[in-house]
């Protein structure tokens, strides 16, 4: 057979859904023309349907360096989240001048959108073409600059608190001139120091400006002492207190204040970024780019940094019980008190730039941070329930434990399964082998009519065990019916839905769920689902990407912490995945399980958060349990099959008619972040409709399970 006509049959095996067979032709192709472009493209197509990410992703790359410049093999990379392929198209676009007409355009179609619903579905194709890979963070920034804010509603007087001792004399002046050089007037600022050059330089730029002030530290007190005197005594409206080496950009003070008193939020963080003088200009670097500001991540570590705006009466209540031993304590203890109570709101702009790079040591930092958080449990009276360990990396962080009020209370680890034995054995052995209490574990293995012999086998054998039985269910599949009429037999106080294609990782991973579901404000916790090769499955469930939901961190690196640490910290999550998901009975009950009728296979889990949600109960993910998950091994991957694809496109509607507009944003997620591809590879300026969407998101709310 000719080549070109046996891969026009590996075509045709492939659009009929004959997957096995088309690879079997391109491949047969290959042998005959193992450098042809085209045979290695359409072998990728066929990988990629079959879900074999690796595979695909080699037959594309093999494909772009035979045609170097193709753009087929590069657009396939650039959605799949490979960064060298979006620098490739970016610098494609850059080298032809085609960012800033796109640019352009974009901006002009994002203040159509609301009117020309016709230009919805195109949008996001048009905007994928002037994404900013973050490696290219400096040519972002030379297109687009922090919006300008609305004009503030009242107006509020801002005190500007910097300790001037520990910066240089470069940095003092720019800081100065930063701070001058604001937008909105209604500012002091207050230098703190003891140093007598520094106070000259202070004292004369308040010469030719009264509200540049010096503000002696007497010899008693700690820079953070004198910190917090001066704060209190100041009589503005609001306190801003800035981080070592931070540059006020223009409009900060103008975003403060358009926000001040508008929300429930007291106190606002920002994004930042790294500014580096080489040759006479400043290059922009090493955005963090934050989200909302959770409480659970703040025990762990402070990912807001240390530029804080605070309204004078909630810093005035907070004020005696921060520790002063340090600014990072003192930052740390403030944010926490805030935070505990859901007051903390977060500007999703670049309004700070650090002067190059920090020399906060991060030990030093993670030191003075567990100083605040066990002062804080202390004062919140959680000293008893929470122990404070220490984890290692490159940046290190604190390990939270909560100690179960009941270290024995049983847990059913329920697994629907059908002919999986070999895998819901090892899953089964690995929970008990890794768990702090194996005796109280009680396994549901729900048997959705197994056929194969060692299956029915290995049943058999846990069915003899007194921790364990086996529900028989020999029906159609569905998901949520299973898992309900586990429920019903199992009076266990807590539960876990467990896929059966798992390996449990985590020592003592029971201990930690005991812990976390005590807490009442606790709704359903998630863990860390990994590949085989040890790349992220599942980070929690993002909502309002493309237009539907995903899963966070989903293809990176285990060892990859993400923006502001989000792999690696606990934190609130829109939902998480039924994989791995645990709950407390009773809340279970109270919402009425799994929707078995309108979501039989695959969006229960979204459901049952959102209903959790809904009653201000908080989802949380934890990376401190984790398992091996290999995706639907059992099930098969549902886009194969035309029925089940089917089936998962009315749930996805059913849903969304049920939850609207609740599906649609993310307070995790940075506006910034653009949506062409997979999750944190692209940036992009948000239109101002997403921009405060997120601002009202995150300011929104009483308490911090409302945020979500």
């Amino acid at each position: 057979m000719r080549t070109d006509i046996r891969v026009q049959y590996g075509n045709m095996l492939k659009d009929a859904g004959r997957l096995a067979e088309a690879e079997a032709a391109y491949r047969s192709a290959l042998g005959e023309k193992p450098d042809d472009t085209d045979i290695h493209l359409q072998l990728g197509h066929c990988l990629k349907l079959q879900g074999r990410r690796t595979a695909a992703l080699a037959a594309y790359e093999r494909a772009a360096k035979l045609a170097q410049f193709s753009i087929a093999p590069q657009h396939e990379l650039f959605h799949m989240g490979q960064r060298r392929s979006q620098e490739y198209l970016f610098e494609a676009q850059l080298r032809l001048g085609g960012v800033e007409a796109l640019t352009a355009i974009t901006h002009q179609i994002v203040e159509l959108r609301e009117t020309l619903n016709r230009l919805v579905e195109a949008l996001p194709d048009i905007q994928a073409q002037m994404a900013f890979p973050l490696s290219c963070y400096d040519s972002f920034c030379a297109c687009h600059d922090v919006p300008k804010p609305p004009q503030a509603p009242s107006s509020r007087t801002f005190a500007i608190l910097l300790l001037a001792d520990r910066e240089p004399l470069e940095t003092l002046f720019a800081q100065l001139a930063a701070v001058r050089s604001q937008a909105c007037e209604s500012w002091a600022l207050y230098s703190i120091g003891c140093d007598p050059t520094r106070k000259r330089v202070v004292e004369r730029a308040s010469a030719s400006d009264a509200r540049i002030q010096w503000a002696d530290v007497t010899e008693r007190e700690s820079s953070a002492e004198a910190e917090r005197r001066i704060a209190l005594s100041s009589g503005a409206d609001w306190i801003l207190l800035l981080a070592e080496r931070a540059l006020l950009h223009p409009d900060a003070i103008g975003w403060f204040a358009s926000l001040a008193g508008q929300s429930a939020a007291t106190a606002f963080i920002t994004d930042e970024e790294t500014g580096t003088r080489e040759h006479g200009h400043v290059r922009r670097s090493c955005p963090e780019f934050r989200q909302v500001v959770d409480y659970d991540t703040l025990l762990e570590m402070n990912t807001c940094g240390e530029t804080v705006a605070v309204e004078h009466a909630a810093y005035a209540s907070a004020a005696q019980r921060l520790v002063t031993s340090s600014v990072s304590a003192s930052r740390s203890s403030l944010l926490l008190a805030l935070a505990r109570d859901g007051r903390v709101g977060h500007i999703p702009c670049l309004l700070v730039c650090r002067d190059d790079e920090t020399l906060i040591d991060p030990e030093v930092a993670a030191a003075e941070h567990e100083k605040a958080v066990q002062a804080h449990t202390v004062q919140a009276g959680l000293g008893e329930r929470i122990h404070i360990g220490r984890r290692s990396g490159p940046l290190p962080r604190l390990g939270i434990l909560w100690r179960p009020r009941e270290p024995d209370s049983s847990i059913a680890l329920i697994v629907p399964t059908r002919d999986n034995g070999p895998d819901v054995a090892e899953f089964v052995d690995s929970s008990r082998m890794k768990a702090a209490v194996p005796s109280a574990l009680r396994i549901v293995l729900v048997d959705n009519g197994s056929r194969q012999q060692e299956t029915r086998r290995i049943l058999a054998n846990f069915k003899a065990k007194t921790w364990a039985q086996v529900l028989a269910l020999d029906e159609p599949f569905n998901w949520s019916r299973l898992n309900n009429r586990a429920v019903e037999v199992v009076d266990s106080p807590l539960l876990v839905f467990a896929n059966d294609d798992m390996v449990m990782l985590s020592e003592r991973w029971d201990e930690r769920l005991r812990g976390l579901l005590d807490r009442p404000e606790i709704g359903a916790v998630g863990a860390r689902l990994l590949y085989q090769d040890n790349t992220l499955q599942h980070a929690g469930v993002l909502f309002g990407w493309r237009g539907g939901v995903t899963h966070d961190g989903l293809y990176e690196s285990s060892l990859e912490s993400g923006p502001t640490m989000r792999w690696h910290v606990s934190r609130a999550v829109s939902a998480v995945s039924g994989a791995f998901l645990a709950t407390r009975r009773e809340v279970f009950l109270a919402h009425g399980g799994f929707d078995e009728i309108g979501l039989p296979l695959a969006h229960s889990d979204i459901d049952y958060a959102l209903k959790l949600r809904a009653n201000g109960l908080k989802i949380l993910w934890s990376p401190e349990i984790t398992a091996y998950h290999y995706e639907s091994k059992s099930r098969g991957l549902d886009h194969l099959d035309p029925e089940k694809r089917a089936r998962n496109a009315a749930e996805r509607a059913t849903l969304a008619v049920r939850w609207r507009t609740a599906l649609e944003t993310d307070p995790s997620v940075n506006p910034v972040w653009h949506m062409a591809t997979l999750p944190f590879r692209l940036l992009a300026a948000p239109s101002q409709s997403r921009l405060w969407a997120h601002i009202e998101r995150c300011a929104a709310a009483l308490t911090l399970e409302e945020h979500w």
